[in-house]
């Protein structure tokens, strides 16, 4: 099978995903496009990936001449889409706005995750998958501390993202059984794999999936409770 448009396909199967989650969550629709919204610009990080941890093969062959294409846009859509509802999808809860004083708008936890960020890439250049997952965990964190009535809806999107992640990969992979070896940094990974998965994109998917399933409630300043929400 041809692998040309392979990581394309990858990128439909994920919109497959959201798709569903827009169809069925239709109390969530608001958030979730708000999630896909602001994380599909973020595909353009990708640059900081390309050669060090992956070289997929895109349309026009952008993500190996300048670091980013198309599908990096369109699955950085899709997946802040999906991770920004699935945990309350999960557990059925609803949103109510914190009205006065009960809400206090800042922007700590994402200082900490930017700033993080940008120190253990000067100190590791070449680990930007990990420098992710501890920046977006230590975000999460100062999330935990400020709003502690997000812990459970964190701590639930964390485990239920990196199961779909997972499975949607496990898809992916049935397709292009070869594409971790012929598209990956391999060398340069923990050699860790869950059924074919490597360890690296779970943990993407756990910490960024903890962050951002509460982003839109922080930042907007949401709590949730238990309800119909679907």
């Amino acid at each position: 099978m041809s692998y040309h448009y392979s990581y394309l396909v990858g990128v439909l199967i994920f919109w497959a995903a959201w798709i569903v989650c827009y169809a069925v969550g239709k109390s969530y629709r608001r958030q979730m496009l708000w999630g896909s919204l602001v994380a599909g610009p973020l595909g353009v990080t990708n640059i900081l990936f390309v050669h060090q941890y992956w070289t997929p093969p895109s349309l026009f062959d952008l993500d190996n001449r300048i670091g980013f294409g198309i599908e990096d846009i369109l699955w950085a859509f899709a997946v802040g889409g999906i991770a920004s509802v699935l945990g309350e999808m999960f557990l059925k809860e609803r949103l109510s706005r914190i009205r006065g004083a009960g809400h206090k708008r800042h922007y700590a936890p994402l200082v900490v995750l930017v700033v993080l960020f940008g120190l253990l890439e000067l100190w590791h250049p070449h680990k930007t998958i990990y420098n992710t997952v501890i920046a977006f965990t230590a975000g999460a964190l100062v999330v935990a501390f400020l709003r502690p009535d997000l812990i459970a809806l964190m701590l639930t999107s964390a485990v239920v993202f990196a199961g779909l992640y997972e499975i949607l990969f496990l898809y992916f992979l049935a397709l292009y059984p070869n594409f971790i070896q012929r598209y990956y940094n391999v060398p340069n990974l923990l050699g860790i794999y869950v059924l074919g998965v490597p360890i690296e994109e779970l943990m993407f998917a756990s910490s960024g999936g903890a962050i951002w399933s509460v982003a839109y409630e922080y930042l907007l300043g949401y709590r949730v409770s238990s309800g119909k929400g679907i």
